[in-house]
């Protein structure tokens, strides 16, 4: 059952590097439907500084072909193994967030377990539910990432779904 869109968002600090994985998420997902400008994530968190290092941006792209909601543990390992084809050293140059997209909710994998938010859909991974939806308002938690909450993002996926 083909009932979500698949959604990827990619954190780097080198346009070369985002341009090369683009063209390995094409390959392994099919084409892009849309694709958000890329916004300034440092201003967010230092979180990944030591790993991928400083000036990391961040944005989302969707693609045309949907997804079955179930695929979602399978969909992050592969990403898992895109990520690897660009590390430099032992660490990585892309992060890949996967997820999907209903007109009900935005809920990403993650290899993080939460405490009671996230869900095992096996593999190792986790669902996180990060945004809900009801019509055109944006629903989120106390657990959705603080780029999730800015609004312009939140108006990029609403734009997916109407």
């Amino acid at each position: 059952m083909q009932d979500a869109k698949l959604i990827i968002a990619i954190m780097y600090n080198k346009e070369g590097v985002y341009k090369k994985c683009k063209k390995c998420l094409t390959k392994e997902f099919g084409e892009i439907e849309k694709e958000s400008n890329e916004y300034d994530f440092d201003r967010f968190t230092n979180y990944y500084e030591r790993e991928m290092g400083k000036d990391l941006v961040k944005r989302f792209i969707s693609f045309k072909e949907r997804i079955n909601k179930n695929k979602l543990a399978e969909i992050k390992l592969k990403t898992a193994e895109i990520e690897k084809k660009f590390l430099s050293g032992n660490k990585r140059m892309i992060n890949l967030d996967p997820g999907y997209l209903t007109d009900k909710e935005l809920v990403l994998a993650s290899f993080k377990r939460g405490t009671n938010y996230k869900q095992s859909i096996g593999e190792g991974v986790y669902a996180h539910k990060v945004l809900g939806f009801k019509g055109k308002e944006t629903i989120t938690f106390w657990h959705t990432f603080p780029d999730y909450k800015v609004k312009e993002n939140q108006r990029w996926f609403l734009d997916l779904i109407s």
